[in-house]
């Protein structure tokens, strides 16, 4: 494998929420973070600058264009994959949870508990909890479709207000 193909390139989204990045190898995304918000914040989410690395690549600017598309709340019409190596570096249990939190349609949201049931593990809601957590790129491995048992919304990585906006932007929530 060359040099080149195991560069990482970081694309900067600056918002009124502070900044979002995407982190993406020749094989797809790697990271995904999102400023940390306590509270909500009284402005409204929106992008005030976009960074890419001079010499981007193709898949760069793709995932940089789905971060984008899914702040707004639009549809992504062309979803950048997941670099396998996030898999390859979870246990075979996150494997499973990211796997099938990755297969939850826009829009739609499951449970902890589904989340652990489609993922062959009945039972393991709160492990399931866990890996949602332990998620490298919540943009692209959509851990914010998860809620509690009675529709709460539980926890996410980087605030509720997070979660809360991507499933409002999404119609997964009035």
């Amino acid at each position: 494998m060359s040099r080149e193909s195991c560069e990482i390139q970081t694309a900067v989204l600056e918002t009124t929420w502070g900044r979002v990045s995407v982190q993406v190898s020749a094989a797809g995304v790697v990271a995904c973070e999102l400023p940390t918000l306590a509270r909500p914040p009284a402005n409204p989410l929106r992008i005030t600058r976009v960074q890419l690395p001079k010499k981007s690549t193709a898949l760069t600017r793709r995932a940089l264009r789905a971060a984008r598309e899914m702040l707004a709340g639009k549809p992504v019409a062309d979803m950048p994959p997941v670099d396998p190596v996030v898999f390859e570096r979870a246990s075979a249990f996150r494997r499973k949870i990211w796997r099938a939190m990755a297969a939850i349609p826009r829009g739609q949201t499951r449970t902890y508990g589904e989340l652990a049931r489609r993922a062959g593990h009945p039972g393991a809601a709160r492990a399931a909890g866990g890996a949602c957590g332990a998620n490298p790129a919540p943009l692209f491995l959509p851990c914010h479709r998860v809620l509690g048992v009675d529709g709460r919304l539980g926890g996410f990585s980087s605030g509720l207000a997070w979660k809360t906006h991507l499933l409002n932007a999404e119609g997964a929530r009035p």
